[in-house]
């Protein structure tokens, strides 16, 4: 099957013409296309009609011979967010920290309704697993497919651009036990750290290799034993090659054809496959699905038309007989009386009145909505800056320690449980942190001495409410 892979980035969009073949594509065309300076970041998710508009443009200028379009959202369109906890939580506290995270990722979304996807990561770093919530406008999601539908084409699904990145990842796994695959662009980046093959953090990173210090971000995920792997245009950018190498990494590379584990996925045709440095374009181009497949907003397959049938048909006859009705001249009224009264009969068949029944649910679920948006509005807003401070904070204090619990209780704060051999270090590292006057930090048990040198401590971490917030 041929189908175009488009991937609505931050800044630009990305297609590729592939022949797909079980879990393997063909590349048979590229074409990138910067999206314009009315459509960067959050803009895009604001005009899917401009979008559409946009994408229609460049497909019918790259003369695409398929019509079939498997379409990808990234950085402006979506929403995303990565949570971490430790393998040591119990079920019950994993669902809520996912419910937690989910709720926080909506709290402050623009629009009214979304589609909400999670995608779990199958690794682990340090005892800590992360997942990630994701998120796409549902009115953005029906336009666009609408719009690009009407212009001809067949949109057969809209997924995520940052998981099926992931996916892609995961075929160069095998070449540490510690990877950073990094789809490096101008203005934007994608990171996934996989640990002994399985993908542990997931990152997408508003600057670029353009930015004054673009390594910076990178740096938690890097050790002495990680493996850089570049894809996108950064991988041919010797400036941020060498910077990259100069962060303590054990090696910096491109991903090439000659890596037989990519290779078996990703094939470039015969047409492209001579010009130099393509390769690590079509990485950064591909869209592959997992064993389980990918978290889909929108698919071809669902079945859309039989959902509200069954209403739309009983509205339509109710409306035409109406109608019907009233432009009648009088002469003709017995006839379109006794026309309402077969129609009356049939709307009250088992199958209209479960339309009826449906129409009566929506519109109380529609009621419910808007009493929840209104108190929503109502609530005291939060600066999501202090997630990031909580977050900075609890990573530098456990830098060097053994985390046996962390995760994050609703009114209490972040706990987190560890056992460290340099208490002394950890005490300056929190007499430092205490002194920062958004947060509180307490010791919520008496710490103990397990070994020589060794301490098990506790300590809780909560915000100090802003002047807004307070009662």
């Amino acid at each position: 099957m041929e189908t175009i892979v488009v991937k609505i980035e931050n800044t630009y969009v990305a297609f590729a013409h592939v022949k797909k073949s079980g879990d393997s594509f063909r590349v048979l065309f590229l074409k990138k296309a910067a999206l314009p300076e009315s459509l960067i970041g959050e803009e895009a998710g604001k005009n899917p009609d401009l979008v559409a508009n946009f994408l229609v443009s460049e497909l019918q200028s790259g003369e695409f011979p398929v019509k079939n379009l498997s379409v990808h959202l990234g950085g402006g369109t979506e929403l995303f967010t990565e949570y971490r906890y430790s393998d040591a939580l119990p079920d019950p506290a994993r669902k809520q920290r996912r419910q937690q995270s989910e709720e926080a990722l909506l709290a402050a979304a623009a629009a009214p309704l979304y589609r909400v996807k999670h995608y779990s990561y199958d690794g682990t770093d340090s005892g800590i697993s992360a997942s990630a919530v994701l998120a796409a406008d549902t009115f953005f999601c029906d336009r666009l497919g609408t719009v690009l539908t009407k212009a001809g084409f067949t949109v057969t699904i809209i997924a995520s651009s940052l998981t099926a990145f992931a996916e892609t990842a995961k075929t160069v796994s095998g070449l540490g036990e510690r990877v950073i695959v990094l789809c490096a662009e101008k203005k934007e980046m994608q990171a996934a750290l996989l640990i002994e093959g399985r993908l542990a953090r997931l990152a997408r990173i508003a600057k670029g290799t353009d930015a004054q210090d673009p390594v910076t971000p990178l740096m938690p995920y890097i050790t002495d034993e990680t493996r850089v792997v570049l894809c996108g245009e950064g991988a041919n950018d010797p400036r941020f090659t060498s910077r990259l190498k100069r962060s303590g990494a054990l090696d910096v590379v491109s991903v090439d054809p000659d890596m037989t584990s990519s290779a078996d996925r990703i094939e470039l045709s015969d047409e492209i496959a001579h010009q130099s440095g393509l390769f690590p374009e079509a990485f950064a181009a591909a869209a592959l699905a997992g064993e389980e497949g990918e978290p889909v907003y929108f698919s071809e397959t669902r079945d859309v038309k039989r959902a509200g049938a069954g209403l739309r048909a009983a509205c339509i006859v109710a409306l035409l007989v109406a109608v019907f009705a009233c432009v009648l001249p009088p002469a003709t009224l017995t006839v379109a009386e006794r026309e309402t009264e077969a129609n009356r009969s049939r709307l009250e068949t088992p199958f209209y009145a479960d339309a009826a029944a449906k129409l009566e649910q929506y519109r109380s679920l529609v009621s419910e909505y808007s009493e929840l948006l209104e108190a929503e509005a109502a609530l005291p807003g939060r600066d999501p800056s202090h997630a990031d401070i909580l977050d900075e904070v609890v990573s530098s204090l456990l830098a060097n320690t053994q985390i046996l619990e962390l995760y994050y209780e609703k009114g209490k704060g972040i706990l987190a449980d560890f056992t460290t051999k340099d208490a002394e270090t950890f005490d300056k590292l929190k007499d430092a942190a205490s002194r920062n006057k958004e947060i509180f930090l307490y010791e919520s048990k008496l710490r103990e001495e397990i070994d020589e040198d060794e301490w098990h401590i506790q300590i809780r971490v909560t915000l100090v409410p802003s002047a807004r917030e307070a009662p």
